[in-house]
């Protein structure tokens, strides 16, 4: 029992020397001085409950606390149960699956990460206390009111495909998804406009936040893009918004396949007689690769021109722009083309709804020209094997099945050549791509070169030269790696052997004509108190020995040199500088070494 006024005070003073002096009478005297009333528990409590947003959006996490309190009577300990009731009767739940929340110095939190709805709103958040501890404290209970209004949202828009192609299948995605601190899944329905969804609604319900308007069909291909726009109902739950896409459609992509008649060709390259009536159908597709579709309508355009003219024959009928039908068009000559000299001839497709695309074939008897060209070989170093590659191709326009068959010739040559008479040469066969490449065995000196290529002609094909290239060849390049036997990890004071190694990753080395590296290798050690010294020097030559291909030097460090007597582990920074010689360039390798402190 607490005594809490002075006279409380008073008598305990004298009940102690009541029992100093054995005076039974004066004790009890004392005892039955009367005194101020004294608190016994259970102890009132007051309970209040608040939440953390006066208002919170729907779906919107929100805790509700309650704080128990018995002023002057210590902290009530115990549990509270929470009820979280809406309007239309539902109920929430605490995170952890339970209402009954246990008491944490006086306070006790309900979180609702799931938010709450507008449907159910406004809830009434009641709170009931209970001593379960030692029944001390008086239950309590506490009400408030929660208000839950409609969340924010945003609607973004999503092509399958933008920009897309004429007449290919388009899916237009409205993603509905609320606003932070809203939480949840909008329903309700997404209205599209600019476009037409399949089945003629373009009110699509949302789904998982998601509504689709599917274009099938496709769309024509616009100069400027579509504007199309979603426009979200809102729900019970959450607040309309809308959102915008530009949509591009472009031509699609085609095809011109170009067949005359009589249809006497190799390839692409096709014969007729002399005053034969001949015509040339040309036959527009789509792709299909750009996703485009349908069948191409508009005009043809043909051009028949003789080699080194830029004037072209007229088709029969007066035009050379000859509408399509279901795709096709055909320009005629019925008194035939004049012999011993061939025709390029074209066809272009021109149509607003596809992209413009063109079928060449060569009628008569020449044969197709021919591009050779080739790329200028980089970054080589002396000793390198490497190739020069020429490529073989028809001259721009040339559409047909044919490929240049036969050889390309190669000569590479200069002053420091290690080849015969200063060059390196031979034939090539042209691969079906179109590519001939020459191996340059053994390599070159250090010095500038020159390489020319040209292709021999086939039956088809006339033979072509390609502009001469130049290159220069200079050092080898090399690589310096370091390794150490412990891994780069050592205990203080233990000996060090750290190796570094000048490799050439071209194979350069060891070739008969260069040899390996030689030079020298630098060593840079650096610890904590500064530069270290390996036991021989830093600097050390590299050993060249007949047939060597790579080579190694060390660093030893004897016993000592490298301490750390307290952790932690301390590091060495360690680095290998290559010299380079007239054949190779200078490298460096870096490793950090790891000493470790002995622990005994």
């Amino acid at each position: 029992m607490k005594i809490l006024n002075n006279s409380g005070r008073i008598s305990r003073r004298m009940a102690a020397v009541a029992a100093t002096t054995g005076s039974t009478a004066l004790l009890v005297g004392i005892l039955v001085t009367p005194a101020a009333a004294v608190t016994l528990p259970p102890y009132n409590t007051t309970v209040t409950v608040t939440s953390s947003a006066a208002t919170v959006a729907s779906g919107q996490p929100v805790t509700f606390t309650a704080k128990v309190a018995a002023i002057g009577h210590g902290t009530p300990g115990g549990q509270v149960s929470f009820t979280i009731t809406g309007s239309n009767a539902s109920s929430a739940t605490c995170d952890g699956g339970s209402n009954d929340v246990a008491l944490a110095g006086g306070l006790a939190s309900c979180v609702v990460t799931g938010g709450l709805l507008v449907a159910g709103g406004p809830y009434a958040v009641a709170v009931t206390y209970t001593d379960t501890l030692d029944s001390n404290y008086k239950p309590g209970a506490a009400t408030r009111s929660q208000a839950v209004k409609q969340g924010k949202t945003t609607t973004t828009l999503t092509s399958t495909v933008n920009p897309a192609a004429t007449n290919e299948p388009v899916n237009i995605v409205a993603a509905v998804a609320p606003i932070a601190p809203a939480g949840g899944t909008p329903s309700g329905s997404v209205t599209f406009t600019g476009v037409t969804c399949d089945g003629g609604s373009n009110s699509i319900a949302v789904a998982g936040g998601l509504a689709q308007c599917s274009i099938s069909a496709g769309l024509a291909a616009t100069i400027t893009p579509y504007s199309v726009s979603a426009t979200y109902s809102g729900d019970t739950e959450f607040l309309t918004s809308t959102g915008i896409l530009r949509q591009t459609v472009k031509p699609a992509a085609t095809t011109v396949t170009l067949v005359p008649t009589p249809n006497n060709c190799n390839g692409s390259v096709c014969t007729v007689g002399q005053g034969v009536p001949v015509s040339f159908t040309a036959t527009a597709a789509t792709t299909g690769a750009d996703g485009g579709a349908g069948l191409p309508a508009g005009n043809m355009v043909f051009s028949i021109t003789a080699p080194g003219s830029s004037k072209t024959l007229t088709c029969d009928g007066g035009t050379n722009t000859i509408a399509m039908v279901t795709g096709q068009a055909t320009c005629s000559f019925a008194s035939g083309l004049t012999a011993s000299i061939y025709f390029k001839v074209t066809a272009t497709l021109s149509s607003t709804q596809y992209a413009p695309s063109t079928g060449t074939i060569y009628e008569n008897s020449a044969l197709a020209s021919t591009t050779t060209s080739t790329s200028v070989p980089k970054n080589i170093g002396t000793g390198q094997t490497f190739s020069v590659t020429a490529v073989v191709a028809p001259t721009a326009g040339y559409s047909g099945q044919s490929i240049p068959t036969g050889f390309v010739n190669f000569l590479v040559c200069g002053s420091n050549s290690n080849g015969y008479n200063g060059c390196q040469g031979g034939a090539s066969p042209v691969a079906a791509d179109g590519t001939s490449s020459f191996m340059v065995g053994g390599g070159e000196y250090i010095g500038a070169y020159s390489y020319s290529a040209v292709y021999v002609g086939d039956t088809n094909f006339y033979s072509s030269t390609a502009r001469a290239k130049y290159f220069s060849v200079g050092k080898s390049t090399t690589m310096t790696t370091l390794s150490e036997t412990g891994g780069f990890t050592s205990f203080d004071g233990q000996a060090v052997a750290i190796t570094a190694t000048v490799s050439v990753p071209n194979g350069a080395a060891g070739s008969t004509l260069i040899g390996p590296p030689s030079g020298t290798v630098t060593f840079t050690i650096t610890g904590p108190n500064g530069p270290i010294t390996c036991a021989d020097g830093n600097t050390v030559p590299l050993p060249i020995d007949p047939g060597q291909v790579e080579g190694s030097v060390a660093c030893f460090l004897p016993p000592g040199t490298l301490t750390n007597s307290t952790p932690p582990a301390t590091a060495y920074s360690i680095q290998a500088s290559y010299s380079g010689d007239s054949s190779y360039v200078a490298s460096n390798g870096r490793a950090n070494q790891i000493v470790v402190p002995v622990v005994y």
